[in-house]
């Protein structure tokens, strides 16, 4: 059976694996740590929420996200930066279960819509994402970082 639920502070070591797995796949490399999602995710003033998808055997799955404000429809939304299902537990419905559990959240807080990412060569996620009826929009996420940051902000002018 599995169970999906609020992640709770002593389920980091298991998301920060997770989060690897998922930063791998996408090419990069290990950046998390449980102390990461102690700090962000369960600290003072969290910068994120996460919902895990646990059976008898541990946490096999977790969604991450946040709210945020949707400019396109001039209403509240929410972002989903992550959803990451073990391997040996995709096909099984755990990814389903998640998402439908952050959409209900969506609603029962009166926001209106649920935006993410996902990157274009990724064939199997956007036919999943398909199937729940989403928009596969052709649009691109752009981001700054690191040293391209640091250069517009000003900050490596001295």
């Amino acid at each position: 059976m599995i169970s999906i639920r609020p992640a709770r502070p002593e389920d980091a070591t298991d998301l920060a694996r997770l989060g690897n797995e998922l930063a791998c796949l996408m090419g990069a490399h290990e950046v998390y740590s449980a102390d990461v999602f102690e700090r962000y995710g369960f600290g003072p003033k969290p910068h994120f929420e996460v919902l895990v998808a646990e059976t008898a055997g541990g946490i096999v799955g977790y969604a991450l996200f946040e709210e945020t404000f949707n400019s396109d429809l001039c209403e509240p939304g929410m972002w989903l930066h992550d959803i990451m299902v073990d391997e040996a537990m995709r096909g099984t419905g755990i990814g389903e279960g998640l998402m439908a559990a952050v959409a209900r959240l969506v609603l029962d807080r009166g926001r209106t819509s649920l935006w993410w990412g996902v990157l274009s060569s990724n064939a199997m996620a956007r036919q999943f994402y398909t199937r729940l009826g989403a928009r596969d929009e052709d649009a691109r996420i752009q981001e700054l970082d690191s040293a391209a940051l640091r250069a517009l902000a000003g900050a490596d002018s001295n």
